[in-house]
């Protein structure tokens, strides 16, 4: 009885798929049409794609008519969204139009962004070695969110993992002192307001105290709080 049962619910649940088939036999007969036009219209170096399929329930269209001839048309490759629109087309022998079908189709374009080959937190700085580029699918629409500067010593402004698109808002601008920039460092004085010219050994933003090395001065490592973009005070 067991036995018997499996095999009822084996059919049972063979049964959508089965019914999908056998109601679909147009769409079948068009599918292969579509993706040869795809192939052909398409640059797949630049885009990749997925039919979605029909906008509406395929009871006898096309399919039906062995002898129309069927023409797609409408793909706005150049429309922000994803989400793209063909138009199926089938023209009788005389040449007068059957019927016409809109088919979904879901476009990425493939576009090159910076990756991090390991993760870094907020606040870190993006070091040299640590970004490189690659090709992905993105939407259209989304091409101008990501980061197409160098980001070589930008500031994350979230934790980034690795291997994953740098998008614009990730990013802040570069630290007010870089590493080897020469900056301008004063005594800290309230009576003497001496000047130096000094190089730093590490970066940061305004009120980060960093290292410098200032070769006027003895002895010639010193700390100093950045008070605005090459400028510091002795501390």
């Amino acid at each position: 009885m067991r036995k018997i049962l499996l095999v009822i619910l084996c059919i049972f649940l063979s049964l959508p798929a089965q019914a999908f088939e056998a109601a679909n036999p147009y769409w079948l007969n068009l599918k292969p049409k579509l993706l040869d036009y795809l192939r052909r219209s398409m640059n797949r170096n630049s885009y990749t794609y997925e039919v979605v399929g029909p906008t509406r329930e395929l009871e006898n269209f096309l399919g039906n008519r062995q002898d129309a001839n069927i023409k797609f048309n409408r793909l706005n490759l150049s429309s922000p969204s994803h989400r793209k629109t063909v138009i199926a087309t089938a023209y009788g022998p005389s040449g007068a139009i059957i019927e016409t079908l809109p088919i979904v189709v879901n476009v990425w374009v493939y576009h090159d962004v910076f990756m991090l080959k390991q993760s870094i937190a907020k606040g870190e700085e993006v070091a040299e070695e640590n970004f490189y580029r690659k090709r992905i699918a993105i939407r259209e629409l989304d091409r101008k969110l990501y980061f197409d500067d160098n980001v070589h010593q930008k500031v994350a402004t979230v934790n980034i993992p690795a291997n994953t698109g740098i998008k614009k808002s990730m990013l802040r601008h570069q630290r007010m002192v870089q590493i080897g920039d020469m900056i301008k460092v004063t005594s800290g004085s309230k009576f003497i307001n001496l000047e130096f010219m000094c190089k730093a050994m590490s970066s940061g933003d305004v009120a980060d105290t960093i290292n410098i090395n200032c070769p006027d001065m003895k002895p010639s490592n010193k700390k100093a709080e950045i008070v605005a973009a090459g400028k510091a005070k002795l501390i």
